[in-house]
């Protein structure tokens, strides 16, 4: 069986619609057995998420979303799926971003008191039972501890930093969850005893490059990811605009910089950051907003690189600046770029995107 308990819409600035609707329709293509809706899922709008949740071929569950506007529960509390002979119940709640929900119009029932609703009914009709969870694991723990003698398996969905977690507890429910951007995912195996109660196990399976994946799945998402980088690319330029700042300083980039500093310049050449925006035009993901970020100088900053400005080019690639500041606020008296340095790497060398990020060493590639 395949789930997944909410927050697939992610984050990235300006693409986190088309990106949502495009996971909901490769959960159709891998068909996905449950998915419940996360609080994540608020920035899509109503008419978008309420879209989504009429989907007939998209399997959602949750106790507790209510659209009062439309009448009823948003999409049904529960499914009952059956494997070799064996039924799986599952359900789910929502547990984070509630406020954002209900500024769209959807209505966030308590989960405890929403699955104590519930759960008898499909106890009864079920073998196993598995609770789809958008919480972080504390939250998903005192949850489901209110309704211990039901829940077998919980699927935690809330975000968690770097790879999936799994929780065997010595009692009770099953906990697992998926790391995230899709480095793992959470797996939990059960077996049926003649008792009727379940021998469970999790696993964690770490995605890393030799995990083979599903060819026609991985042409899709390239597919995707390569006409989202077109369509952006071909828009970027509507307004040639030039660059504002709000407090009069300016990123000038590196040519500004050679002037004055023709040897640390030509050493800066020799390094991956010069060249780290050739990287993304290889890649077809150089109009990508999460991936330009990190290659270009003052993404972020009105003074900084924005796609859109007629100068933009300019400020593509990892600067000078973007580890000593604006040049605009070059002072003589030695002060100037000493306040960031190595701190700013950290912005970008995070342990999701680069988790061989060791400072010592790389400093030595990057120190003149």
């Amino acid at each position: 069986m395949l789930v997944d308990a909410g927050g697939f819409t992610g984050a990235q600035a300006g693409t986190y619609e088309v990106r949502a609707l495009f996971a909901a329709e490769m959960m159709k293509e891998l068909e996905y057995d449950a998915v419940t809706l996360g609080g994540a899922e608020a920035k899509l709008g109503a008419d978008v998420l309420r879209s989504i949740a009429a989907d007939p071929d998209l399997p959602w569950v949750s106790a507790n979303l209510h659209d009062d506007a439309r009448g009823g529960r948003l999409v049904a509390p529960f499914r009952v799926i059956e494997r070799d002979g064996i039924r799986v119940g599952v359900t789910g709640v929502t547990a984070q971003k509630r406020d954002a929900l209900e500024e769209i119009g959807i209505r966030v029932v308590d989960p405890l008191p929403a699955l104590q609703e519930i759960l008898p009914e499909l106890r009864a009709q079920s073998d196993v039972l598995v609770l789809l969870c958008d919480a972080g694991i504390t939250e998903a723990k005192r949850i489901s501890a209110g309704v211990q003698e039901h829940i077998d398996v919980v699927v935690v969905g809330g975000a968690t930093e770097g790879r999936g977690v799994v929780t065997p507890e010595t009692a009770g429910s099953l906990y697992v969850t998926a790391g995230n951007r899709g480095q793992a995912l959470g797996v939990a195996r059960f077996l049926l005893r003649e008792s009727g109660e379940p021998r469970m196990a999790a696993d964690e399976i770490v995605l890393s490059r030799e995990v083979e994946g599903d060819p026609e799945a991985a042409r899709m998402v390239e597919e995707f990811l390569r006409n989202l980088n077109a369509t952006l690319g071909a828009s970027r330029h509507v307004r040639a605009a030039r660059r504002t700042s709000r407090d009069g300083h300016y990123y000038l980039g590196a040519n500004s910089c050679a002037e004055c500093h023709r040897e640390e310049y030509e050493r800066w050449l020799e390094t991956p950051h010069s060249i780290a925006f050739d990287t993304l035009v290889l890649a077809e993901s150089e109009a990508l907003p999460e991936c330009f970020s990190c290659h270009v100088t003052g993404h972020g900053n009105a003074a900084g690189y924005d796609p859109s400005v007629e100068d933009a080019t300019n400020l593509i690639n990892v600067q000078c600046e973007v580890c000593h500041g604006m040049g605009s606020r070059h002072a003589r008296d030695g002060s100037y770029g000493k306040s960031l340095l190595m701190e700013s790497c950290v912005t970008c060398h995070t342990p999701e995107n680069s988790p061989d990020y060791d400072p010592e060493l790389y400093w030595l590639m990057m120190k003149h």
